[in-house]
């Protein structure tokens, strides 16, 4: 079998999501991997997990399920459940690749997951060939290139991004597990819970620690020490 999509279902009503993990178990290429029931959580979750496919309702405390999708800096597949129609433009215009009203069934379901496979492919070709980072800094999105970005420092809820030529460091809010699931694996590599680092940047390695070439000096954590030196021997000795 291929690819099997992990799945979260973010909702606040329980029936609902036995709904979907009914509809899931009939999938072979599905995987039901985690519920949120709020908001929040939802985002707490998905900055602490990698989920291929979201189904996010949009009446929920706390946050919205539009209101989820605006706040993340990087949107997953999302397919919204809900039993109204009067969102509908609003989802689409925030990235939303369907819209099932309840009560789902399950041809109208296997609909939008076929939508979903799709986006979801067409994503992760563009990762693969990509060359940038698209962030939100201050409310503006912009297009950074890997190549000047020296490190990533993860800080609370947010990430400061740390360049090359000494620009001023940007603070995005993120997780460093999302940052590192969208750089190029030959490219970057995490030293430390809180760190992950270009490879073209290393100086030198030593016992506890990474001196880039700007002579910053990086925690290297001791389950992450072989997997620094073996991403940087492929980097440059290849």
């Amino acid at each position: 079998m291929g690819t099997v999509y992990k799945c979260l279902i973010i909702d606040d009503e329980n029936p609902a999501h036995l709904v979907i993990q009914s509809h899931i178990a009939k999938c072979e290429d599905l995987e039901f991997s985690g519920s949120a029931y709020n908001g929040q959580q939802a985002i707490q979750m998905m900055k602490e997990n990698n989920y291929d496919i979201v189904f996010m309702d949009i009446n929920m405390p706390l946050l919205n399920g539009i209101e989820v999708l605006q706040v993340l800096p990087v949107r997953p597949v999302t397919i919204i459940t809900t039993a109204y129609s009067e969102f509908a433009f609003e989802a689409y215009q925030n990235d939303a690749v369907d819209y099932l009203q309840k009560p789902i069934t399950f041809p109208r379901f296997l609909k939008s997951i076929e939508k979903a496979k799709l986006l979801w492919k067409a994503n992760r070709n563009r990762a693969i060939n990509r060359s940038s980072i698209s962030l939100k800094h201050d409310g503006v999105s912009s297009e950074v290139n890997f190549d000047d970005i020296s490190h990533f420092q993860s800080i609370g809820n947010y990430v400061k991004i740390f360049f090359k030529l000494h620009n001023k460091p940007m603070m995005v809010y993120d997780s460093l597990k999302n940052i590192l699931s969208i750089t190029p694996s030959e490219s970057f590599v995490q030293t430390h819970k809180s760190y992950v680092i270009n490879v073209d940047c290393i100086k030198n390695i030593e016992k506890d620690q990474v001196v880039l070439t700007d002579n910053n000096q990086i925690p290297l954590g001791r389950k992450f020490e072989l997997l620094v030196n073996k991403t940087r021997n492929e980097r440059f000795f290849a």
